[in-house]
């Protein structure tokens, strides 16, 4: 294959097969930009900015009203998924040319190019709204300029390094990678050079960030938003539960599978696994057991200073990801281009002749991910929360109004999917004022909704208020119930 069509063949199977089951952070990030409103609004760059990944929304939204300026009115989250994909197979085009530099090898490097590709993870977030897949391409056009360039280029690599970390602050962890290859390659001043490029570009941007959504410049409030997280998301200290998890999860970037397609998709799907399953193993059987042709001469750092670097660049991601959110395997995806240009190191010291055991592996699994991952995430029926915004579409109109109390992801979903509706919070320490504001709404001739958390409120306050809701419209499967409220309209003692 010419590696001039590697990026445009990726692209055409990402847009084939864009996602369906997005990711809630892409659902986020879509809805943030549609509400953003006209810039100085003062919701603009409170929708526009996020400590995690500063200025992703702002880049899409330029995007989605460039796109609306010359006549293509899409959804932002199509705009972000297109984005996404373009920028994947940039990627890989990258990794390719670079894979080629190392290896000295077109099958070598098209073969693991599309390794990378095809993997699960990243196939599956090329194809969705997420801040990954640019800042992963900034890492690894990083990492070409600093392992395949004559010269140090602090300036170019400090450059780079900061626009991904303005992307997603996982990025920070390229840092010691990037450090000792310039290091190496350029001596201490290149290292203080690329450090202040970096540090001056990412600081002075972040607070700047900071000051936009925040109008505040206290230092003390700014390292407390810069490092802001979810309260869900924190350090495990549990180390054999943490290993367990770590070795599961990285397979897990090469091969996936969805939870519940057999359930699905019916017993067909269980005969193709098996089968592919087993050309997976007979095929990684017959790759390891030539591992004795292998040749691995003593290492050189500055032969092998690509390969030095990955191995830092991975342990950096591997020490961290241990002990942080272990079980997200999308993360990962950070790390995942060191993994392959090991795997290239490894492989070009094979010496006998060439079987296409490598091209054979990577057609295996990518089929293997095409029939249990990627396939039945590109269908809609598939998305439990996407099924039921799509269902309550036709029940929905533009004068519907939806209660909540607490606004939890699968509201995300019917909510951007339902652009037509008007949503509001019901307090659930005072529910008093919400019989007044619902009879409002139906007076002025709106139906009135109550979404679980915000029936679940009313109903604990004031239990008189059962009687006052219709059936539920719910669905329950696959995970939990999902359930929605018509309100009759009764006045709250």
């Amino acid at each position: 294959m010419n590696s001039r069509w590697l990026a445009p063949s990726v692209f055409a199977i990402y847009a084939t097969l864009p996602t369906h089951n997005y990711y809630w952070d892409g659902v986020f990030f879509a809805q943030s930009i549609e509400q953003a409103g006209r810039f100085g609004s003062p919701s603009f760059w409170l929708n526009l900015i996020h400590p995690n990944h500063l200025f992703y929304n702002t880049l899409g939204f330029l995007v989605w009203r460039g796109l609306a300026t010359i006549g293509l009115h899409v959804r932002a989250i199509t705009a972000l998924q297109t984005i996404n994909m373009i920028l994947a197979a940039v990627c890989v085009g990258v990794v390719q040319r670079t894979l080629l530099r190392l290896t000295n090898s077109a099958y070598l490097s098209i073969a693991l190019a599309f390794l990378f590709a095809l993997s699960a993870v990243f196939w599956r977030f090329a194809t969705d709204a997420d801040a990954y897949i640019p800042s992963v391409l900034l890492l690894v056009a990083d990492f070409d300029v600093l392992c395949t360039s004559s010269k140090p280029r602090p300036l170019v690599v400090g450059i780079l390094h900061a626009a991904a970390m303005l992307i997603h602050q996982l990025a920070i962890f390229f840092l010691p990678a990037a450090a000792l290859g310039i290091c190496l390659k350029g001596g201490r001043r290149s290292l203080v050079q690329y450090c202040a490029v970096a540090a001056g570009i990412t600081l002075p941007a972040y607070y700047a960030g900071f000051w936009l959504q925040q109008g505040s410049s206290n230092p003390a409030a700014f390292l407390h938003w810069l490092t802001f997280h979810s309260a869900d998301s924190a350090f495990t200290f549990n180390p054999f539960k943490n290993l367990a998890i770590t070795l599961i999860n990285y397979p897990r970037l090469f091969l996936g599978g969805t939870g519940h397609w057999l359930e699905y998709f019916g017993p067909f799907m269980l005969v193709t696994l098996i089968f592919l399953s087993i050309v997976l193993a007979v095929l990684l059987i017959r790759t390891l057991s030539h591992f004795d042709e292998l040749r691995f001469p003593g290492l050189n750092l500055d032969r092998n200073l690509p390969l030095l670097v990955s191995m830092i660049w991975l342990a950096t991601y591997a020490v961290f990801l241990f002990f942080w959110l272990p079980s997200n395997t999308f993360y990962k995806l950070f790390c995942l281009p060191a993994i392959v240009v090991i795997i290239a190191h490894i492989l070009m010291r094979y010496t006998g002749p060439r079987r296409y055991r490598l091209a054979l592996l990577v057609a295996a699994m990518a089929l293997a991910n095409l029939a249990f991952y990627i396939f039945p995430y590109s269908r809609p029926g598939y998305n439990q929360a996407l099924r039921f915004a799509h269902r309550m579409a036709r029940l929905w109109s533009d004068r519907t109004v939806v209660y909540y109390s607490d606004f939890i992801v699968d509201d995300w979903y019917i909510r951007y999917f339902n652009p037509q509706t008007t949503w509001k919070q019901i307090n659930p320490a005072d529910v008093t004022p919400f019989a007044g504001h619902a009879n409002d709404d139906l007076d002025s001739g709106h139906e009135v909704w109550l979404d679980s958390t915000a029936a679940e409120a009313l109903t604990h306050s004031w239990p008189e208020a059962a009687a006052h809701l219709g059936a539920a419209q719910e669905d329950n499967f696959p995970k939990h119930p999902i359930r929605f409220y018509h309100w009759s309209g009764e006045r709250s003692p």
